[in-house]
């Protein structure tokens, strides 16, 4: 339960970063993610093109959460809602062990990147 909550608060903090550094552009945070995955996790290449799918369509998600006009308070309900909609679908697509391993070590590496970008 602490470690969801200081994943959580890190993840609001990321997103607080780039919010107020300058907008952000989904194609690129959908790339950037994608590339990570398919080199640390060994995707095949149906996983590829699905994950692919699922980091475009939550990065303009995300982006468009971010870019929005409001308080980082406000959106925080939302930016969770979504990172949990995109877990449980990259759920259908990665073994358990690709899963284990994108949560422990790739989501915290994206938000590191993230935020050296954006600040």
């Amino acid at each position: 339960m602490r470690s969801k909550m200081l994943l959580t608060l890190s993840l609001f903090s990321l997103a607080a970063s780039m919010g107020f550094a300058q907008k952000m552009d989904p194609d690129k945070m959908a790339k950037y993610q994608t590339d990570l995955m398919v080199k640390e996790l060994d995707l095949s290449e149906v996983q590829q093109e699905k994950v692919t799918k699922l980091n475009e369509k939550y990065s303009v998600k995300m982006a468009d959460l971010m870019n929005r006009e409001g308080s980082m308070l406000g959106k925080m309900g939302e930016m969770k809602s979504i990172k949990k909609e995109k877990n449980a679908e990259l759920e259908k697509v990665l073994s358990k062990e690709q899963m284990k391993k994108f949560e422990k070590e790739l989501e915290p590496e994206m938000r590191k990147t993230m935020r050296k970008k954006m600040s």
